[in-house]
């Protein structure tokens, strides 16, 4: 799977091309490419514990030079009631410069396309920004457990 925004491309990567990025090796990734997230999702894959393809995770990649500057994507499948988990990280060299909102808006887009009706993710407390990305991108706030905000978005099928 490929989304494409205005400034990006969201691409899934087989669990082979996953296993490479957990042991370091990327193709044209920033200088601080993968985040910790990436290497944790790399792992997931790699082991079979989350799926390659449309349901996993995606790499970030800016279309103007081509360097993959983080992920966003599925934690997995939705479920029956057509919900499913998302997550998204950027490399500080990245941030700031709306790439994380713009990656998540393309990824929702292909979801509600897809048939998904709901949309979670979550967010430690105290992390402005991704809290910023969820509000920019219309997700609302849903409960709390301990440090982290469970946030919402439906999608509309009309």
């Amino acid at each position: 799977m490929m989304v494409q925004t205005s400034r990006l491309t969201l691409e899934s990567l087989t669990s082979e091309q996953w296993a490479a990025v957990a042991e370091g090796r990327t193709v044209n990734g920033a200088p601080d490419y993968p985040t910790e997230g990436d290497l944790v999702a790399a792992v997931l894959v790699a082991a079979g514990d989350w799926p390659a393809g449309d349901w996993g995770p995606l790499q970030v990649r800016r279309i103007r030079d081509g360097r993959v500057i983080g992920g966003v994507g599925c934690k997995g499948e939705p479920d029956a009631d057509g919900r499913v988990e998302i997550g998204y990280g950027l490399v500080p060299s990245a941030r700031g410069r709306g790439y994380a909102t713009e990656a998540v808006l393309g990824l929702l887009e292909w979801l509600r396309d897809a048939g998904v009706r709901q949309v979670v993710a979550e967010c430690e407390e105290g992390n402005l920004a991704s809290m910023a990305v969820l509000r920019r991108c219309f997700f609302t706030e849903a409960s709390h457990v301990h440090a982290t905000t469970w946030w919402t978005r439906g999608l509309s099928h009309e």
